[in-house]
């Protein structure tokens, strides 16, 4: 299958996404609750979706500002597919965010209500300010006048990127009373997922010989999570704290290390192991450390709860991944367009 066949595929497939996605997303904001949570089962999969996406933009964007800083010439020339690919997963990290919210006003009062003691508030924060730096590098690259501010905006989003992985991972790591989530390797867990999500998506967006410089550090990456993994299901296997849950299964480590063994031949087939599986390991976190139901909800919840997604939820993960590509192909054309009028004879 030829590039552009591709690209016409996942077009149509985003597009059915974005129709599919979309309804349950306007049910969500403006007519009734559809998803698939209680008072102790609160964070499902429109929010997994939102940190799936959040998680991947910071990665790809790490990728762009270490191949600059570091004066990658390889990587630097595909500098701006890889900037539209962090900035449209960003968008479509908040789309999805915005929906598992519940209702527009709520966002409203998320912006004017902050709270600098609440790690979910600087979490939005730095994943706003990333995004106002990614967009401020589009506009930069568009218009042009990037020499002079470049460097530092690069440092900015280096540095803003590393700590919304690491503040993403102390919203769950500070929980009160959930030991599933209690501790420092919940922000370990979510810059590793940031990571290898940059080393999966970023070799799709250049070229091959770019992609030489990137095979020793992603291999690194992926075995470093693959080796969390494997530690934290023997931890885990060998606890005896009531309140904890197994959530990491052989089958994740595995299937990473099937990433890791096709990184360097088939980087497309690496990606489409890589991706699905952090999805799901960044949901059985999430969901894990909610499981245990905690006080007196015991009484009509049960001591322990299960959870499968309903089709609402699943239609947020479409609508937001969708709305990551559409975003990123419409932003393509415009660079496109761009890129062949500067190219123009006058």
């Amino acid at each position: 299958m030829n590039t552009n066949t591709s690209s016409q595929l996942l077009l149509a497939l985003s597009a059915i996404g974005l129709l599919f996605g979309g309804f349950f997303a306007v049910e969500e904001l403006f007519i009734q609750p559809s998803f698939t949570t209680n008072d102790g089962l609160v964070w499902t999969l429109p929010l997994v979706t939102y940190i799936f996406l959040a998680l991947a933009s910071t990665g790809v964007s790490i990728v762009m500002a270490s191949a600059e800083l570091s004066e990658n010439e390889a990587v630097n020339e595909h500098k701006p597919a890889l900037l539209i690919a962090a900035l449209s997963l960003l968008i479509g990290a908040f789309a999805a965010l915005a929906t598992e919210m519940g209702s527009p006003f709520n966002v409203f009062w998320l912006l004017l209500s902050p709270n600098l003691s609440s790690p979910i508030w600087w979490m939005g924060t730095l994943y706003s300010i990333e995004l106002a730096l990614l967009g401020i590098k589009l506009f930069t690259l568009l218009s042009g006048k990037e020499q002079g501010s470049g460097h530092m905006l690069t440092i900015a989003t280096l540095v803003v990127a590393v700590l919304a992985a690491l503040v993403l991972g102390s919203v769950f790591g500070t929980v009160t009373g959930r030991e599933g989530f209690s501790g420092l390797d919940a922000s370990l867990l979510t810059l590793l997922c940031a990571l290898v999500s940059g080393a999966a998506i970023a070799p799709l967006l250049i070229s091959s010989k770019a992609r030489q410089s990137m095979l020793q550090p992603g291999r690194i990456l992926i075995g470093a999570l693959s080796l969390l993994l494997v530690v934290k299901y023997v931890y885990l296997a060998r606890s005896s704290v009531p309140s904890e849950v197994n959530w990491v299964a052989l089958w994740m480590p595995v299937l990473m290390i099937g990433a890791l063994a096709s990184y360097r031949a088939m980087p497309v087939i690496a990606a489409l192991v890589a991706m699905p599986t952090l999805l799901l390991i960044e949901l059985s976190f999430v969901i894990q450390g909610q499981l245990i139901v905690l006080g007196p909800k015991q009484s009509w919840l049960g001591t322990l709860q299960s959870y499968i997604p309903n089709m609402a939820e699943i239609g947020i993960l479409a609508f937001g991944c969708s709305v990551a590509y559409l975003c990123f192909f419409v932003l393509s054309r415009i660079l496109e367009l761009k890129s062949k009028k500067l190219n123009s004879p006058a």
